[in-house]
Order: structure tokens, then sequence, then C-alpha cells
């Protein structure tokens, strides 16, 4: 009678040897030809011209989605209200409007602290406030580009009005990081290390339990976003803000990158070796233009706006922001962005978990 310990151990490297096959069949660089039997001086061009197909795929979805997202930037739909007398701001934009097309969406308004209130709180971009002299009221923080947008609109106007143009900053950029990439690229950064620590996980320990997963993402989630921030801060600095600020923001980034992670399981759970090209376009090739943080969301094409209010990338960029330069205002968008990432994913996942555990159950029926 065999030895069901021994078989059983057998039964099971032979299925580990399978697995290692499945993730790493670039080690058969032959497709079926024993080392032995290989020619060594022939290169293997069918494993060459496969292996191709990534740099490709790379190629072409860069090109794709960058060049497309920021080939043309131009204002869309950016909100300005003109604050002053009735007769003097419905005339100023009436003027105005034929002129500007779809580029801004001006408003008039006579009350000057309700405006400002709403530049505060982000829902505009600028406020041109008429008088003896023009107070333009700006957030350099939403992003430069969209304040020389609207500085490039006010600027005629003084100018043919004869008057002075005073420029109003009510969240002013950091003194190290004057252009506002620093939370971008800090963002960038930590959704290589989510989606990385689980690509190479799923190399080296394909057999790994979920649970061992996510602890390994979630050291490695507040390791990888520790080491970014602080060797990003020897060029840009904490960004001008508190040390509780800077907390805030980091535990946001912390659950980004979790996040991150969480899909990238999922993917390789559906998708298996096809998973890391899948991911890549989720987080790399779709996630960073249309994050808001190499141009603003109403200066990219339709496709790539839209993608802005609910991609998680977006999100996250969006949070930060408000934690960093606005005091928290607005902050709810983000983190519901990325709350809701985290919900869908948990949610496949529980359901590929219980499609694993039926799996597993179903040879048991059958032998009892």
């Amino acid at each position: 009678m065999p030895n069901t310990h021994e078989q059983r151990q057998q039964e099971w490297t032979q299925a580990i040897e399978a697995d290692t096959e499945a993730v790493a069949p670039a080690l058969r660089l032959d497709h079926g030809t024993s080392p032995q039997s290989a020619d060594p001086g022939r290169p293997p061009w069918r494993t060459i011209v496969e292996s191709m197909v990534f740099p490709l795929f790379f190629a072409v979805m860069f090109a794709l989605c960058y060049v497309s997202a920021f080939h043309s930037p131009t204002p869309r739909g950016v909100e300005v209200v003109v604050v002053g007398p009735e007769a003097a701001t419905t005339t100023l934009v009436d003027r105005l409007a034929p002129t500007v097309g779809d580029k801004f969406d001006l408003e008039t308004a006579t009350d000057a602290a309700g405006a400002l209130d709403r530049l505060q709180n982000r829902e505009i971009a600028g406020v041109i406030e008429l008088g003896s002299s023009m107070n333009l009221h700006i957030a350099s923080a939403e992003g430069t580009m969209r304040v020389q947008a609207v500085e490039g609109l006010a600027q005629p106007l003084a100018a043919a009005q004869g008057v002075e143009l005073n420029v109003v900053d009510h969240a002013p950029l950091a003194a190290d990081d004057p252009t506002g990439t620093g939370l971008f690229y800090l963002v960038m950064v930590c959704t290589i290390v989510g989606y990385l620590t689980i690509t190479v996980l799923s190399q080296v320990a394909p057999r790994m339990r979920l649970r061992q997963q996510m602890g390994v993402l979630g050291v490695m989630s507040v390791v990888g976003v520790l080491a970014a921030y602080l060797v990003s801060a020897l060029f840009v600095g904490f960004y001008g803000a508190s040390f509780a600020t800077n907390l805030a923001m980091l535990a946001v980034v912390i659950a980004y990158t979790i996040v991150v992670g969480l899909v990238s399981i999922l993917a390789n759970r559906v998708f298996g070796k096809a998973a890391i090209m899948v991911v890549m376009v989720l987080m790399i090739f779709v996630n960073f233009p249309s994050a808001g943080g190499a141009f603003p969301a109403d200066f990219l094409p339709g496709f790539w706006s839209t993608l802005s209010h609910f991609w998680i990338g977006a999100g996250a960029v969006d949070a930060v922001r408000s934690i960093i330069y606005f005091g928290g205002t607005g902050v709810g968008h983000g983190l519901l962005v990325i709350g809701g990432w985290f919900v869908v994913a948990a949610a496949l996942l529980g359901l590929t978990q219980l499609r694993r555990a039926k799996a597993a159950d179903a040879p048991k029926h059958l032998t009892s």
C-alpha cells in the first residue's frame, strides 16, 4: 500500500513546480527543447519576439495616454467670478463672453466676501474684483497653469481700464515647491510602491495567502511612503505645513498605497500572468494623466477630465492638496474616491476568496 504522506508530498511538489513554470515562463527560453540539446549558438528568436510585446505595449500606451492627455492643455470651463457694481460686471462679462468662448465660465457677483469664500472652498478658480484698482484673487495651490490662465484673462482687462492689477494669493505654494508638483510626484512614487510590492510577491511567492500578502503590503506601504516622503523632503521640504498636517497627509497617502496594492492583488487573481499589464493600464497609463497633478483637470480633454472625478490617483492628489494647502477644505471628495476604490476592491477580493474556498472543498466532497 503506497505511503499516503509521501504521495501527498510528491503531489504538492509537482503543484509548486507547475506554478513556478506558470509565473516564470521565461526560464524556458527554448520552448520545450532541453538545455542540453539546445544549440548554444542559436538565439531563441521565438522567445525574444514574444518578449518584445511588453516594451511595445509600454511604448504604445505611453504615447496613447500621455500624449493624448497633455498634447494641448487648454482651459475648459474655468470658473471665474467678476465682483463689483451689477451694471459694470454685467457689461464686462457680456463683452468678454464671445471672446473667451468655453475656456472660462464667467459669473457676476456684488458680494466680494461670498466670492472669496467660494475661492477658498475650492469651488472657483479666481475672483476679479473691480474698483479703482483691479484685484485678482487666486489660489496657486490649485495649479500654476490655472493661475496663469486667470491672470491672462485679468491683465488685458486692467490694461483696458487703465488701472493697476493687484494679485492676491489665498493659497500660495510652498517656497521649495514653486510648481506644486511635489505632492503629485509623491503620489506617483507611492503608486509604484503599491503595485510593485504585489507584482514582486506574485513572482517570488505565488502561493502566499491573502492575509500574508496584506501584511507585507501594509508594512511596505508604511515603509515605502515614509522613504519617498523623507527623500523628497530633502528637495521640497515639508510643504510649509505643520507636523500634524504632514502626518494627516501621510495617512491618506499610505491608505492610497494600500488600495493600489489591493487592486493589484485582485488583478493577479483575475488575470494571472497578464495582470502586470492590466495594473499598469489602471495605475500608470490611466491614473497619472487624469490625476490633475501635471495639468489641472479643467485643462485636460473631455475623457481625461471626466476620469479625474472618480479615478483613484485624482482622488489622492486632490485629498493631499486639500490637507496641505487648504486646511482640509474639500478633502471629503478625495477621501470618498479612495474609500470607494477600497470598498470595491475588497468586495471583489472577498468574492475571489469564496470561489477559491469552494474550489478547494469540491475535491473533498468528491472523495468523501
